[in-house]
């Protein structure tokens, strides 16, 4: 059932008008939800809020994994061979040929918004005690009584668990930040009159682009010779307008030899690539999902796979009524990674181009995927920075253990 314009489910229990809240139908929302009618609160009263709830096709997201990771089944398309380009270097290699191990069985995935809201939403509109509320969202907090409650134009909404992907969480404006810097882009999904790409190989990376004072790339999922996602992205601080990214979407195509296209859909976007530490829990009773419970991979922006795990862990805690398990740290060396490949990116992002074509010259497209999920092993990732530029790493590495270190410090220690 969707309520349009209505008011929210009227209170069936004292301060309470649902089990469960979802805020946000988006990506992690939908997971959520995906995971709370299979569990074994299936038929508890789950009320999702949004201000448009559907089956929209205006986005994709692709993620590597092998046919068993979570929704790969959704997939409109996967490809084995994967690619990189530089000026004056091409490189296209075939991933998930290990028979065992973190690569085995990998492809590169793409899922639709569309296809994945659709199944999702179909699932849940059989269970008579899933509602759906399209509204705005005003705030999200404690009830005061022992639950979280949603605000929103029709009426609030009370659970004794809010699970949430609209509202950063108050105390992330708290949280030291170093380098805000974003990726920002926008695609076309075009449809050529000849022939342009191979419909076999994704191009992960194409930085044959211009810069512009940041790390800037093509990127390409082609689905045929003559039909393909083409997306301008750069890593800097500021988005740009979208006729930025039109104009270096155009000049691209023209440089591919495209005689003519027609432009089927357009996307654009912005995803946080910054060092905030993002908290789990709100309160008690509203749990963060999605970016906003930091499930975006700083240095990337992938997030897909990241999502399910999350809302799998927490819809499970929601199960049996007890609070969230600690999400699964990021480990020493990832985290140190992440925020030393930032610093550059932020600090010297002149040499953002060099960074990525010295580390897929000299690694494999298999072993930098394993390393991106966290997967790795020590001895591999030291074969991996070995082949990076040394010096500005280690300035970068030794700057930010230096901040790490310096937050740890009470203030009333601190020099000044």
């Amino acid at each position: 059932m969707k309520t349009h314009g209505a008011r929210p489910p009227a209170n069936t229990a004292a301060g309470r008008d649902a089990d469960l809240v979802i805020a946000g139908a988006g990506c992690a929302g939908l997971s959520a939800l995906w995971h709370a009618i299979h569990s074994a609160r299936r038929d508890d009263r789950i009320v999702v809020i949004d201000r448009r709830v559907g089956e929209f096709d205006d986005r994709t997201w692709s993620f590597w994994g092998p046919p068993t990771a979570p929704f790969a089944e959704l997939a409109d398309r996967s490809w084995n061979h994967v690619g990189v380009v530089f000026p004056g270097h091409r490189s296209t290699q075939r991933i998930g040929q290990a028979r065992r191990g973190p690569s085995a069985n990998r492809a590169y995935r793409r899922v639709r918004s569309r296809d994945y809201s659709s199944v999702i939403l179909a699932a849940a509109r059989r269970h008579p005690n899933v509602q759906f509320v399209e509204a705005d969202i005003h705030s999200i907090g404690e009830t005061g009584s022992g639950g979280g409650v949603v605000s929103t134009s029709v009426g609030d909404v009370r659970a004794p668990v809010v699970l949430q992907s609209v509202r950063a969480d108050p105390g992330a404006d708290d949280a030291t930040v170093r380098h805000p810097l974003r990726q920002h882009f926008g695609g076309w999904e075009v449809r050529t009159e000849r022939p342009l790409f191979d419909p076999e190989c994704v191009t992960l990376m194409d930085f044959d682009a211009p810069q512009h004072n940041g790390t800037a790339f093509f990127y390409v999922l082609p689905t045929s010779a003559r039909r393909a996602l083409v997306e301008y992205t750069m890593f800097s601080a500021h988005p740009r307008s979208h006729r930025f990214y039109d104009d270096h979407l155009r000049a691209h195509l023209d440089a591919l030899g495209a005689s003519g296209y027609e432009i089927e859909r357009r996307e654009y976007g912005v995803i946080p690539m910054e060092d905030r530490r993002y908290r789990q829990c709100s309160s008690d009773h509203v749990w963060n999902i999605g970016t906003v419970g930091g499930m975006t991979k700083p240095t990337t922006g992938y997030t897909f796979q990241r999502i399910h795990e999350q809302t799998r862990r927490l819809v499970a805690a929601w199960e049996v009524g007890a609070q969230p398990t600690p999400a699964r740290p990021v480990s020493t060396r990832y985290g140190l990674a992440d925020r030393t490949l930032l610093h550059i990116l932020h600090h010297h992002p002149e040499l953002g181009r060099e960074v990525f074509e010295r580390l897929f010259r000299t690694s494999s497209i298999d072993d930098v995927l394993t390393f991106l999920d966290e997967r790795s092993s020590i001895v591999a990732d030291g074969r991996m920075i070995a082949g990076l530029p040394w010096k500005p790493f280690l300035h970068a590495a030794a700057s930010e253990f230096g901040a790490d270190a310096r937050q740890q410090i009470p203030m009333q220690f601190r020099w000044g």
